[in-house]
């Protein structure tokens, strides 16, 4: 008998090993293919039932991947759960039990399902859900069965502690997390971070020259040594760091959130046309996204050249004609607020935050709790103090 399971099982693992080998090749077809042979061969087995679910998913074929992952999935096999939960909530299918299914997992111990739920709130502005995410107890062997998640929800935690201005906190915090995992540079670049908001300049560059000797491919920590170097002073050190980040096409930046950096860089030291020629030039190959942040950021340049007019009409067109541009929004919000007009302006930050509430309070008030020069004759709206999360912000 051990020998026809001996058998059994290393079929199952060359069939795995093959399927696995075409769907990481993006052979989905080819992938189903394989996993279906063996399953009629060897019978149900846990393993190729996920995997053929995960590769329905792939395919498309949605109706066939719940049900081929919900045979796979027990109590006893949380991957399969994870990848269910996963699929019920971002394909919309059934996100109340998606998230079900994470918090029973999160409430077991694993911590795959802990770090989605905890980036969920974290990106939808509920910072104090991070906390209790992050702060609930962990499996004894956490750390050594999930390495990247304990990591990642360590540094969630510090984001989190920072977003509501609790900054001695999130410090000590980064700083003891960092002991645990002297490898990890998202937790030295985000400590950089608190140390710059306090002026601690010595300590944030020792934090982002670590970072990067720890991972030379995040451009992180080199745009904010960039911002750091001009808080400095240090003008010609952050422009090389720009220059060679966005003038040389560095493929490791994704979009051009980045590119604004350098475009305010320049325009900060008298240089908007050449800031604008830039955006313009990137605009013409951007899409999506990107392009309505691109386009929505001219008129906040043309408000630095100061052509106010021309920046309230670039802002309108692209309310008016794109209902999910948040940065318009935004920026169109605080050029009513700064000019008497306070019912249009939260009206605008309340479509804004619907589309992004981290980037609406992080684009009202700065990391130090000082709210936004352009926002202040609406501080002490109530809708204001809501969208921001004023009022739970503590001192550092």
């Amino acid at each position: 008998m051990d020998e026809i399971v001996s058998v059994t099982t290393r079929g199952i693992d060359r069939a795995l090993k093959a399927g696995l080998e075409r769907f990481d090749d993006g052979q989905y077809e080819e992938a189903l293919t394989i996993f279906d042979d063996a399953i009629a061969h060897y019978g149900a087995d846990m393993g190729l039932y996920r995997w053929k679910g995960v590769t329905l998913r792939q395919l498309g074929r949605l109706r066939e991947a719940i049900r081929a992952l919900e045979l796979s999935a027990t109590e006893s096999t949380t991957d399969a759960l994870y990848e269910l939960a996963i699929l019920l909530l971002e394909e919309g299918v059934d996100s109340p039990r998606g998230v079900e299914l994470l918090e029973g997992l999160s409430s077991s111990g694993d911590m795959p399902s802990r770090e989605y739920l905890a980036h969920r709130a974290y990106e939808e502005g509920r910072f104090g859900d991070v906390l209790n995410l992050t702060r609930l107890e962990r499996p004894q062997k956490a750390r050594e069965d999930w390495p990247d998640s304990v990591e990642c929800l360590e540094t969630l935690e510090g984001i989190a502690l920072t977003e509501m201005g609790q900054l001695e906190e999130a410090r000590f915090h980064l700083k003891r997390a960092a002991k645990k995992s002297p490898g990890c540079a998202s937790h030295l670049t985000n400590l950089g971070r608190i140390y710059q908001i306090k002026k601690r300049f010595s300590r944030a560059l020792k934090c982002y020259l670590h970072a990067m000797e720890l991972d030379p491919e995040d451009p992180v920590p080199q745009i904010n040594l960039a911002h750091l170097y001009e808080e400095m002073g240090r003008e010609d050190a952050a422009r090389n760091i720009f220059q060679t980040l966005y003038v040389n096409g560095d493929p490791r930046i994704p979009d051009g959130a980045v590119l604004e950096d350098y475009a305010r860089f320049l325009a900060r030291h008298g240089e908007v046309d050449t800031a604008v020629k830039m955006v313009e030039r990137a605009l013409q190959s951007a899409e999506g996204d990107t392009e309505d942040e691109l386009s929505a950021f001219l008129g906040w340049l043309a408000m630095d050249a100061g052509d106010i007019d021309r920046a309230r009409s670039l802002w309108e067109t692209q309310v008016k004609n794109r209902p999910k541009s948040f940065a318009a929004r935004h920026y169109l919000a605080g050029l009513h607020a700064q000019h008497g007009d306070p019912t249009t302006a939260l009206t605008l930050l309340e479509e804004a935050a619907s589309l992004d509430p981290v980037g609406t309070r992080n684009w009202c008030v700065r990391p130090d709790g000082e709210v936004e020069e352009c926002f202040k004759k609406i501080i002490e709206a109530p809708r204001f103090r809501a969208l921001t999360g004023l009022d739970d912000r503590h001192p550092s």
